[in-house]
C-alpha cells in the first residue's frame, strides 16, 4: 500500500510541475495552472502519510532484563 502512495504522490508532484512548465498546453486540457500548488500539495500528502504508514509498521523486539 505504502509504495502506491508513494508513487501516486510522486505523480502528482510532477503533474503539477508539468502544469507549471506548460501553461499553454494546461489551458488546452482544461487544467488551471494556478492550481497546481494543489496538486503538489495532494501529493506531498500522499508521500508523508505513506512514510508515516511505513515508519509504524515496524515491529522491534524490546530486551527486558
Amino acid at each position: 500500500m505504502t509504495n502506491s502512495l508513494i508513487w501516486t504522490g510522486l505523480v502528482c508532484c510532477l503533474a503539477a510541475l508539468g502544469l507549471q512548465l506548460f501553461p499553454d498546453l494546461a489551458f488546452m486540457i482544461g487544467a488551471e495552472p494556478a492550481a497546481a500548488w494543489l496538486v503538489f500539495g495532494f501529493g506531498v500528502f500522499l508521500m508523508l502519510i505513506a512514510a508515516m504508514i511505513a515508519s509504524g509498521g515496524r515491529q522491534t523486539r524490546r530486551k527486558t532484563d
